[in-house]
């Protein structure tokens, strides 16, 4: 892990090409899919949805033309997976940084 809090094999992944990345629960993406970033407008929130689940860990999936590439993004309380969302924050932030912001040039 960098000390950014991103997993340091991230750092290797060019991401020129990422399209969005979508945050979800593993077991259940279908139906709890939700984007959180798009390189046109940046962050756009952890959606409405409940990020807290027995079995199904939240998750961030970077979206490429020719692939995905799936992060984990939870913490274990008590019984349940939570959204660790400082860590989603942390991953987004550095995206953005690495690209520039949504109009940089």
């Amino acid at each position: 892990m960098m000390s950014t809090g991103v997993p340091s094999w991230l750092a290797e992944v060019p991401l020129d090409g990422l399209l969005r990345i979508d945050l979800g629960l593993e077991g259940d993406w279908s139906a709890t899919v939700t984007t959180v970033w798009r390189p046109d407008v940046g962050f756009l929130g952890a959606g409405g949805g409940s990020w807290c689940h027995r079995r199904h860990r939240p998750a961030l999936e970077l979206y490429f033309e020719d692939g995905w590439i799936g992060v984990r993004c939870d913490r274990r309380i008590g019984e349940e997976f939570e959204l660790d969302e400082p860590r989603l924050r942390r991953i987004v932030r550095w995206v953005e940084v690495e690209r520039g912001r949504p109009g940089d040039s």
